[in-house]
C-alpha cells in the first residue's frame, strides 16, 4: 500500500476542525476521531511516546527525530524521549534504550531497528505489554509490529541499478563494463532489501558485471568508506560504475574517486541519500544520482500512526514512504528540493 504524505494527513485530519481545540494541536484531528479517543479513554493530552532511531549522530536520522517532535507538537501529545545508539553498529545500545522506553509505559514507541533481527525479543516484548509498535525505516523481520512505514527499498535499490545504467550509457555510449557497490552493514534489513534490489536490477543489463562488494561492517567513520572505494578502484582501474547503499558508503566513494582521480565523466556513482556535501556533488555532476527516501514522513506519520493505534484506528501494516531519483539534471525541481532540503525549505506546514 502507498499513501503520499499529503494523502495521510488528509484521511487523518480535518483543517479547522475544533476551533477551541486549537491550542493543543487536536484541531488537526478529524472531529469523529477525538470523539473516538474520548471514548476510548485516550485523550490526546494524555498520550505518552518514545522515538528511537538508529543513531543520533547522522543528518538523516536528526530530520527523523525532528518530525516526530513536530509531529508531537501538532498533535498535543507528550515526546518522553527522542533518542538513538551512538552508532548504527551498537545494537546492544539500541536493546538498551528500548528496555527503558519499555519501562516508561508509553503508549506508543517508534523504533527503527538497527538490525534486522537482534531486537526481535525486545520489540515483541513493547508489543505484548501493550505498547503499540510503530517500526520506521528498517523491519525488524518476524517481530509483532502495529505498523511499519519505510521506504520500499527493494524497489529502491532497483532504480538505483536502473539509474546507475542510465549514467554508464550516457558517459560511454553502451550499458556494459565492470561495476561494483558497497554495503554499510550486513543483516540490517533495509540495506539487504536494496542490495538484493540492486543486484535485481543489474540483471536487466546483460552488459554489466560485479566485481567487487566491499562491507563497510558498520563504521560510520569516512576512512571506512573512502578506503572500500579506494581499494576497488585500484584492484578495477576500469570500473564504470559504483553503488553505495547508504550515505556513508556514496559520500565516501565520492572523496576516493577525487583522491584517486577518476574522471566522473568516464565513471558514475549512484547511491543512497544525501547530506549537503553529496548534494554540492550532485549538483556538480560529481555525483549522478541519489535515492532519496523521506525521512520526514517516517518521524511525521510514525508519531501519527502511534497516535491512531492508540485510539483504536486499524491501520496498514506497511506504508511505502516512497522513493525518488535525484539526478544533476532534476536536482533544482521542487519534488527533490524538497526530499534534500526536508527541514528548511518554507511552506512545508505540516510536512506536506
Amino acid at each position: 500500500m502507498t499513501i503520499k504524505r499529503r494523502e495521510l494527513l488528509q484521511r487523518a485530519a480535518v483543517v479547522g476542525a475544533g476551533a477551541a481545540a486549537a491550542s493543543t494541536g487536536a484541531s488537526l484531528i478529524n472531529p469523529e476521531l477525538l470523539a473516538f479517543a474520548s471514548s476510548a479513554r485516550k485523550p490526546l493530552s494524555s498520550m505518552r511516546f518514545v522515538t528511537i532511531v538508529k543513531t543520533v549522530a547522522s543528518p538523516y536520522w536528526a530530520i527523523v527525530l525532528a518530525a516526530a517532535k513536530h509531529a508531537a507538537k501538532d498533535l498535543g501529545v507528550t515526546g518522553l524521549q527522542y533518542t538513538g545508539g551512538p552508532s548504527e553498529a551498537d545494537i546492544a545500545a539500541e536493546v538498551s534504550l528500548l528496555e527503558n522506553a519499555i519501562a516508561q509505559k508509553p503508549d506508543f514507541i517508534v523504533c527503527a531497528p538497527t538490525d534486522k533481527t537482534a531486537l526481535n525479543a525486545t520489540i515483541a516484548k513493547a508489543f505484548n505489554a501493550g505498547i503499540k509498535v510503530i517500526l520506521v525505516d528498517s523491519d525488524g523481520v518476524g517481530a509483532p509490529r502495529t505498523s511499519f512505514l519505510s521506504t520500499d527499498n527493494f524497489n529502491a535499490g532497483s532504480l538505483c541499478a536502473d539509474a546507475l545504467a542510465a549514467s554508464i550509457k550516457a558517459k560511454t555510449g553502451a550499458v556494459s563494463g565492470k561495476i561494483a557497490y558497497a554495503t554499510f552493514q550486513s543483516n540490517v534489513g533495509s540495506l539487504t532489501l536494496r542490495d538484493n534490489g540492486f543486484l535485481a536490477g543489474i540483471k536487466k543489463y546483460s552488459g554489466l558485471t560485479i566485481v567487487a562488494h566491499k562491507d563497510g561492517a558498520g563504521d560510520a567513520s569516512e576512512l571506512s568508506a573512502v578506503s572500500a572505494a579506494s581499494n576497488t578502484i585500484a584492484a578495477h582501474p576500469d570500473l564504470v560504475g559504483y553503488f553505495g547503499d547508504n550515505l556513508q558508503m556514496v559520500e565516501g566513494a565520492a572523496k576516493a574517486f577525487k583522491e584517486k582521480g577518476v574522471s566522473t565523466k568516464k565513471v558514475s556513482l549512484i547511491g543512497f541519500d544525501s547530506d549537503p556535501t553529496l548534494v554540492a556533488e550532485l549538483q556538480a555532476g560529481q555525483v549522478d544520482g541519489l535515492l532519496l527516501q523521506d525521512p520526514y514522513m517516517m518521524g511525521y506519520g510514525g508519531v501519527w500512526y502511534g497516535v491512531l493505534a492508540s485510539i483504536g484506528v486499524k491501520l496498514p501494516l506497511f506504508l511505502d514512504t516512497g522513493a525518488t531519483v535525484a539526478t544533476p539534471k532534476t536536482a533544482n525541481s521542487p519534488l527533490v528540493e524538497g526530499l534534500l532540503s526536508p527541514l528548511g525549505k518554507p511552506g512545508r506546514g505540516l510536512g506536506l
